[in-house]
């Protein structure tokens, strides 16, 4: 049974499970996409996990803080040495030896400072210090753990084994800002610490790449005041151009000579977010600069970015000449109406980027369910409002408030900064925020404004409201056979959870909804009242939690009824009757292992925003990464009281918590004929208002912005924009240990291993290839893939073989992939397939602690061989109903994606 397994390797997927057959695989062979996390312990030489360096002079003893819970780098068993091998903590050194360092520290000062004073008389005192302490004008000492910085304090610095990388929060001694840095253990004193070249086959160590991506990241706390959008609208603003970067679209340059890995940036409800990451470094320090420039010195709030705002966010333009005020592009092309006459007025409709954006969020069922249900669940916070905008409120923003929202919260001490990768790395990413936020100086208002207050429970009975969502006629002109909407969303905590109350509620939300055999997830699907499951279950991502479920596609209005008494009775149920032990050992072992696991994107990125979501409501942002705590005192309550302690939550949280709201969404086919109206006579009442020349300005300030728009820019704005020299390109390929082995052990099958430093898990993905199918078969593949996915076997059930695949791997995936192949002699890159040769293959992907190998083969061979179709037809028909709704629903908002699968069409193997 363990045939395939090496020790200490594996076949690592990608994020969807499942390997990548590149279009150059026309042979069979299938090379993976893997995700490297690489562990080394080069300087560990007391085997304590920790890295053993000097400290930073910021770390040497133990201090308080009134915003976090300061460790003491002397508590460690081990402590830290010096490069010369001997104990280097002054705080657990004897009397006599710490009045004996004193004094030589002393004298040594004052030496330093004499000879500093003679070479550089006109120095600053902060930069002689910052000489000293390897702060500004000099880099860390080699190897140096926890970077200081003389412009910094350092508030927290340990190692979090969760991570296997060293944390250290450091606070702006100028403005207040905090910095958290994230330094992996491959990287604290490793290869990649000095900035060196990529490991390459030739090493020593096998070919592992020993530099993650370098992430940088700058965050506001942006607490809406309306539902105007302005957070949303800034996000998007201040990266048009800023005082160092003066183009347009530094995004669009960026994105065409950056060697980025990420490029983004993102509005929540209560903060914004701009990371960027890249695996170069001189490209990493180029895109943190633009970012900081972008979000310090942004054009949008200056006279010269008047046009910003109304590229952005909204505008009032002339209507196009068929008066469609649906029309919102933002090309400025012709068909607009013309005056016939002197003193005509044309019509105006509203356009803007945002606008438009949130037009499409709000026409999604879904999404708009969930918006409503925000502002109805928080009537008393910040989160009663959409920062993302209302396009019915959007138009009301004004320049003055757009610019003052940005001057309240988007200054350094309302800041939070985050660097992953090495020294160096945080050196300068610490020394380059230093010089944007010092000039700033310090604004405590910014701070305290921002602060986001809790909701309290307030509601003597749960809210219920129904609202209509747009759907489109049927094609007989009767009314639209979409069903209704139900969704029933709890409040969940009015003040912080424990870490262990916390982590329950994520084994709870497993528990309950996490696999289609949980019994709330099984009820409502087999219930057949519902086409597909909506709500989420648990979101934590906020300062408050909520928990959401429900069902779309309800066809008759008197369900409604049925199914928020059918959720109420399981929860009840559950109450009184609890879950099986093979229940709960299944959902902890699957949340445990995706928390050792990690998410499998950038770490470094996970970090930062999982840090964000304790870190933005100024509680610590370890907090947030570390679990060990958490998961054993869990452990130990389950241990102690069994079911019990789900049980009790879901009676406290939600079966006797009133401040819940049922919202109702039911179709309507004259909702969105009725809104383009409203629309219309809101900008038609808008332009009522003005007087000629206000009508005039509007007028010419569209002229202007389309004739900015089209216009190049100038060489020296172009030139602005930072770019990379061949020499900052690494030219040394990474390749990674893969090794094929044709007819492994006499069995016909072709072996890849792909050895990796994976924390003791393995991935396996076992692919057929199925390409003999006969192409009218093909459409069965999703209701097979269906069935190995959640069906049962001869001689378990469904729910009792998922448990069984929780308990003893990390999970356990069936997919297809269907690759168009290249021909033979295909060489032209340019050209279009053709399209009519096809590979097919079935994969059956897993992973395991190395241990468990034996059973996730077994698993395998189950999920092959085994399957239970005869009692299955339930699954095959909700899995049918569920992809049904969900297209059906995505095509008001995602209509541009069936444009282009209906283009690519042509593409297919019926040519």
């Amino acid at each position: 049974s363990d045939w395939l397994h090496v020790p200490g390797s594996a076949c690592r997927p990608n994020s969807s499970n499942s390997l990548e057959a590149t279009e150059a695989d026309i042979d069979g062979d299938i090379k993976e996409s893997a995700s490297l996390k690489v562990t080394n312990d080069i300087n560990d030489e007391e085997g304590d996990g920790d890295d053993d360096g000097i400290l930073a002079s910021d770390e040497e003893c133990e201090y308080e803080d009134d915003d976090y819970e300061l460790t003491s780098l002397a508590d460690n068993a081990n402590p830290p040495k010096s490069a010369y091998g001997s104990p280097f903590n002054p705080c657990t050194w004897r009397p006599k030896e710490r009045l004996r360092c004193f004094i030589l520290l002393t004298l040594s000062l004052l030496f330093a400072l004499g000879l500093a004073y003679q070479s550089d008389q006109n120095s600053s005192v902060s930069t002689l210090l910052g000489k000293l302490k390897g702060g500004q004008g000099s880099h860390p000492p080699p190897g140096a753990i926890g970077v200081g910085h003389a412009s910094y304090d350092t508030l927290h610095s340990s190692h979090v084994d969760e991570l296997d990388a060293r944390l250290t929060l450091y606070r702006h001694r100028a403005t207040g800002a905090e910095f958290l840095a994230f330094v992996p253990d491959i990287l604290q004193n490793g290869p990649g610490s000095s900035g060196g070249n990529l490991r390459n086959s030739g090493d020593e160590d096998g070919g592992y790449d020993p530099k993650p991506d370098k992430v940088f990241g700058v965050a506001f706390r942006t607490k809406p005041e309306s539902s105007t959008g302005v957070p949303h609208i800034l996000e998007h603003s201040v990266l048009c151009g800023s005082q160092k970067y003066p183009s347009r679209d530094p995004f669009a340059y960026l994105l065409k000579g950056s060697l980025q890995t990420f490029l983004n940036a993102m509005t929540y409800p209560d903060r914004t977010v701009y990371p960027v990451a890249s695996r170069n470094r001189a490209d990493f320090r180029n895109l943190m600069d633009v970012y900081l420039d972008a979000v310090f010195h942004p054009r949008a709030v200056e006279d010269e970015g008047w046009w910003v705002l109304r590229q952005e966010g909204w505008r009032y333009d002339v209507a196009d000449s068929d008066d469609d005020p649906n029309n919102n592009d933002d090309d400025g092309n012709e068909g607009e109406w013309t005056a016939t006459s002197p003193g005509e007025r044309v019509p105006f409709v509203y356009k803007g980027v945002v606008y438009s954006e949130m037009k499409g969020a709000y026409s999604d069922p879904e999404d708009y369910m969930d918006r409503v249900t925000q502002s109805l669940l928080f009537p008393d916070n910040a989160y009663f409002y959409d920062s993302g905008g209302d396009p019915a409120v959007i138009p009301t923003l004004t320049r003055e408030e757009f610019v003052a929202f940005y001057k309240k919260y988007y200054h350094p001490t309302n800041a939070r900064l985050f660097v992953a990768g090495d020294e160096s790395d945080v050196y300068h990413a610490l020394s380059a925020a230093d010089h944007y936020m010092t000039p700033m100086g310090y604004n405590p208002e910014s701070r305290k404004d921002s602060v986001i207050s809790y909701q309290q429970r307030k509601f003597s009975k749960p809210l219920s409201q129904r609202k209509p969502f747009a759907v489109a006629p049927s094609d007989d002109g009767n009314e639209s056979s979409e069903g209704f909407m139900l969704c029933i969303t709890w409040l969940l905590n009015t003040q912080p959870l424990s870490p262990m109350m916390e982590l329950a509620w994520v084994v709870l939300d497993e528990l309950l909804l996490g696999k289609s055999t949980s019994p709330l997830d099984k009820i409502l699907r087999d219930s057949g009242l519902g086409e597909e499951l909506i709500g989420g279950g648990l979101d934590n991502e906020l300062l408050q939690s909520t928990f959401a479920v429900g069902m779309r596609g309800v066809k008759n209005r008197e369900d409604i009824g049925t199914l928020e008494e059918l959720i109420l009775n399981t929860l009840h149920d559950l109450d009184s009757n609890g879950f099986t032990e093979d229940d709960i050992a299944s959902s902890l072992n699957t949340i445990e292992f995706s928390l050792r696991e990690g998410g499998g994107g950038l770490r470094g990125m996970e970090v930062f925003l999982g840090a964000l979501t304790k870190w933005n409501y100024d509680l610590s942002p370890k907090d947030a990464l570390v679990y060990e705590d958490a998961l054993k005192e869990l452990k130990d309550e389950i241990e102690r009281t069994g079911s019990n302690t789900f049980q009790q939550m879901i009676r406290d949280f939600l079966l006797t918590n009133n401040h819940r709201v049922i919202l109702e969404l039911y179709p309507s086919t004259t909702l969105e004929a009725e809104k383009l109206q409203d629309e219309k006579i809101q900008a038609k009442r808008a332009q009522s208002k003005m007087n000629d020349k206000e009508y005039e300005n509007v007028i010419e300030e569209g002229k202007t912005l389309k004739k900015l728009q089209a216009e190049e820019e100038s060489s020296e704005v172009i030139a602005s924009n930072p770019r990379l020299s061949i020499s900052d390109i690494d030219k040394s390929p990474i390749e990674y240990p893969i090794e094929v082995e044709e007819d492994a052990f006499g069995s016909g099958i072709r072996l890849i291993t792909h050895e990796v430093a994976s924390s003791g898990i393995a991935y396996v993905n076992f692919g057929m290839d199925v390409s003999m199918i006969p192409y009218e078969d093909i459409e069965l593949f999703p209701a097979l893939i269906s069935l190995m996915n959640e069906a049962g076997t001869s001689d378990m059930s469904d729910s009792e073989f998922r448990n069984y695949i929780g308990k003893v791997s990390g999970g356990v995936d069936a997919s297809l992939q269907i690759i168009s192949v290249k021909p033979t002699g295909w060489d032209d890159e340019s050209k279009v397939l053709p399209g009519v040769n096809m590979l097919t293959m079935l994969f059956v992907g897993g992973k395991c602690t190395s241990d468990k190998i034996s059973d996730l083969f077994d698993i395998f061979q189950k999920v092959l061989e085994d399957i239970d179709f005869e009692n299955s037809h339930d699954i095959v028909r909700n899995a049918l109903k569920s992809k049904l709704s969900s297209t059906k629903s995505s095509i008001a908002s995602r209509g541009h994606s069936f444009v282009n699968t209906r283009i690519r069409g042509r593409y297919s193997v019926r040519n």
